[in-house]
């Protein structure tokens, strides 16, 4: 799941840089979650970017280990990909 979000990511952003430079960004937010406390699953990823072309989010996911994930990001200009990860030891999601 990790690199289907990664792969997307990726997609969005080499998408970005191909659209003609005098052409405005268009604002956007997107997120998605996945909570399904039987099969452990606990997933999700919340996105937004600005008419600047500034775009921010972060995506998380339980992983089997019982840790919490999070990646936080952000890309503008010419910066690229800055992200930073954080785990959450024995996370408690459901209930």
């Amino acid at each position: 799941m990790l690199k289907c979000c990664l792969l997307v990511l990726l997609v969005l952003v080499a998408l970005s840089h191909s659209r003609p430079q005098d052409e405005a960004p268009m604002p956007y937010q997107y997120e998605y979650k996945v909570e399904d406390q039987e099969k452990q699953l606990y997933h999700g990823k919340e996105e937004s970017g600005n008419e600047a072309g500034k775009v921010e989010g972060k995506y998380y996911v339980l992983l089997p280990d019982n840790r919490l994930m999070t990646v936080t990001y952000s890309v503008e200009g010419e910066s690229g990909f800055i992200q930073k990860t954080e785990y959450q030891d024995n996370a408690q999601v459901f209930g």
